[in-house]
């Protein structure tokens, strides 16, 4: 009798065994130590009895298994032999089901991600819900692994090398009429049809117990060695090993890895490929980076995105109608989100020509997804019918929140405030989309400063995934709980950031322009700076996205910050002079420190050597750790004073907002990267070198000496 915690076992009167995965205290289907060895002692107890005739891999809850649980990855704690062999054991019984003379079926329902999507690669044959929330696939990239159950072998042995490569690193999740295309999945039934009745009749009239791969006349489409080989294999695995790297610069060993588990485990027999894609996944598994990443994008983003940093107590806010002022770029952005939401918009401006321009913007986002066919006509204008273009503060009266998004200009929110505040209801929140100035200041021309809050988006708002949740000196826990609400609701992820001028995000990636900008004026020559940025993993180089923001504004905004360092005053003044001697002030103008051609192809300008005479004395690592290290330390003293709460929120607001490199784990767990004593070393030997900026603030020392050899802030 099987006495299962998390998967249930049933033999029908037809010789049918269902096994259906049911994991206990927990609303999805997910893998681990425990939930593993119970399936395979109940598939085994089904391939022992002679009395069943073929097996049905089933689940009871929505999803058929969403993959692997991450905590436990995290949490590893055995050596590389011992994960070794756990892994040779898991191929061993998933052979064994391969190759035990009775037809298996996954009937998948819902989500079969990860390692759910290897246990069904492992069944006979795949029938598949085609539910619209239905997706299969190989996504263990997106966390820094890949699979290692198989799959890529798998995989391989289905769609060849070039899929393989490509749906693997991209972490596709297929839908169940794309998995019945590319060969995934052997049949698609609709939400309405019994899928274990399918499954059982497949078995009862047509089944059949052997994977292709077990054929001894089976070859590998595309093999990069020997027989079966095709002409462009082999180049195309050196195309792909290339592209790869000039993307991560080897800053993270699971793609460098997953590349070199499907290319020589290709000419070998299944069971060696197996081995080889364990043995990759082990060394995975146990790098730094690995970690890291899966600390950060599974546990910390994941928590965020959930409104884990609201605060308790209060009961979930709805929200149906919001009020948007501003229909540029910013406006017309957050508008957009809040629709494609399911959320009715009123988008204001100081004319409605002008705020049709920002629906305009809607609907060229929008048509860019109909060329490619994500979209249809009818979408688009039910999208579009939810946003309302206003001239008027009185179309604002019976919006639920309203969010300013005019320009930066502190007089000029002022204004919309009080204009708002006369015909918007005391009791809905008012949100300032400011970048840079405090929101304490900003709510001195609020009547209700307790509900007056800040909610940074980031530029373009359909794409960037964080919203800053600003808190002033007088907003309200209530008001702070609705806006984490807000932002969940908008399918956005919400860091809670304390009041303080350039806040967090803008605050420390403004170090990152600063240093950068110093460089290119002390003669390091300007695409060494641009290209080291990228090679240490940032998405785009300083001097670029200086010109993206705009000198002159860099300027204004260090011109109304009263505490700039004596390096900033400095820097400050070369700017003022690359701006009014050189004419040299952005993209916008077509020419800051790259020059913007019509043709698109922007290039840096040619004359920066003339200006700052480059010198080729430089050390790339060193620069590498100036731009890092000056984002760290200042992220810390954010930690420090109170701007930020928790280390992990920047973390989370540093990957998201900055784009800081993920495989380091963001901004703070950088130091536990480098390691905690090397960083201290670094810092002191940039301090001398450079200045005070790169100076750790004694409570940071302190930690350091603390811990030793430790880690700072996380365990794992």
């Amino acid at each position: 009798m099987n006495k299962s915690k998390h998967i249930k076992y049933s033999v029908d009167k037809e010789g049918i065994a269902i096994v259906t995965w049911n994991v206990a205290d927990s609303p999805v289907n997910i893998m681990n130590e425990n939930t593993m060895a119970e399936f395979f002692l109940t598939i085994n107890q089904a391939i022992e009895d002679n009395a069943v005739k073929g097996i049905v891999v089933a689940s009871a809850k929505k999803d058929f298994i969403a993959g692997g649980d991450l905590k436990w990855f995290l949490n590893y704690d055995k050596s590389k032999e011992e994960c070794f062999e756990m892994l040779m054991q898991t191929n061993n019984y998933l052979r064994k089901m391969e190759t035990c003379g009775k037809p298996i079926v996954a009937a998948i329902n819902g989500l079969a991600l990860g390692g759910g999507c290897e246990v069904a690669l492992a069944c006979h044959y795949r029938i598949m819900s085609n539910h619209p929330k239905s997706q299969i696939g190989l996504v263990e990239c997106s966390v820094g692994l890949f699979p290692g159950a198989g799959g890529t072998q798998r995989f391989l042995r289905m769609m060849g090398s070039q899929k393989t490569v490509e749906y693997i690193t991209q972490s596709k999740k297929l839908t169940a009429q794309q998995a019945l295309k590319d060969g995934i999945v052997d049949a698609v039934c609709t939400t309405e049809e019994d899928i274990i009745l399918l499954a059982k009749n497949w078995i009862l009239t047509k089944g059949t117990c052997e994977q292709l791969w077990d054929n001894k006349k089976f070859k590998v489409t595309g093999t990069p060695f020997g027989v079966g080989q095709v002409s462009g294999v082999s180049e195309f695995f050196s195309v792909a090993n290339a592209t790869a790297y000039k993307t991560t610069h080897g800053n993270l060993p699971h793609i460098k890895n997953v590349l070199s588990a499907i290319y020589y485990g290709a000419p070998c027999h299944i069971d060696r490929a197996l081995e080889i894609e364990a043995r990759y996944f082990v060394d995975t598994l146990f790098s730094k980076e690995t970690k890291n990443i899966i600390r950060a994008s599974f546990l910390f983003i994941n928590d965020a995105s959930k409104g884990k940093s609201k605060p308790k107590g209060y009961e979930t806010t709805s929200f149906k109608k919001i009020g948007v002022i501003g229909a540029g770029m910013m406006g017309a952005g957050i508008a957009y989100v809040n629709a494609k939401a399911g959320l009715d918009v009123v988008l204001k401006d100081v004319s409605l020509s002008k705020a049709e321009s920002g629906k305009d913007y809607v609907k060229a986002q929008e048509r860019k997804k109909l060329e490619g066919g994500l979209t249809t006509e009818v979408k688009i204008e039910a999208l579009v019918q939810k946003i309302q273009a206003s001239d008027s503060d009185t179309d604002l009266a019976n919006c639920d929140l309203i969010i300013e998004a005019v320009f930066e200009n502190e007089k000029l929110k002022n204004q919309v405030t009080i204009a708002t505040e006369k015909v918007i209801p005391e009791d809905v929140i008012y949100a300032s989309n400011t970048s840079t100035i405090p929101i304490s200041q900003l709510a001195k021309a609020s009547i209700k400063a307790d509900k007056f809050i800040g909610l940074h988006f980031f530029s373009p708002v359909e794409k960037m995934p964080l919203v800053e949740v600003i808190v002033g000196k007088e907003t309200s826990e209530k008001t702070l709980a609705a806006a984490i609400d807000y932002v969940i609701a908008i399918r956005k992820v919400p860091i809670i950031v304390n009041d303080g001028r350039g806040f967090f995000t803008s605050r420390v990636f403004g170090k990152y322009i600063n240093e950068g900008i110093t460089m290119l004026t002390e003669g390091v020559p300007p695409a060494v700076i641009e290209n080291v940025a990228k090679k240490i993993g940032m998405p785009v180089g300083p001097l670029a996205v200086s010109d993206e923001i705009n000198l002159k504004l860099i300027v204004d905004i260090m011109s109304e910050d009263p505490n700039l360092t004596s390096h900033e005053i400095q820097l400050k003044s070369k700017l003022v002079s690359i701006i009014e001697v050189n004419g040299r002030t952005g993209k916008k103008e077509g020419k800051g420190f790259y020059d913007y051609p019509k043709d698109g192809r922007k290039a840096i300008w040619k004359e920066w050597a003339t200006i700052y005479p480059t010198h080729t004395d430089y050390n790339e690592e060193e620069i590498g750790k100036r731009l890092l290290f000056s984002m760290v330390i200042d992220s810390y003293k954010c930690l420090d004073s109170g701007v930020i709460r928790e280390p992990k929120d920047a973390d989370v607001g540093s990957i998201l907002g900055l784009g800081f490199p993920i495989h380091t784990g963001g901004v703070m767990s950088y130091i536990d990267y480098v390691g905690a004593k090397a960083f201290a070393v670094y810092s002191e030997k940039l301090q001398l070198k450079y200045g005070e900026r790169f100076t750790l603030p004694e409570s940071l020392k302190e930690r350091i000496e603390k811990v030793g050899s430790g880690r700072v802030f996380y365990n794992n």
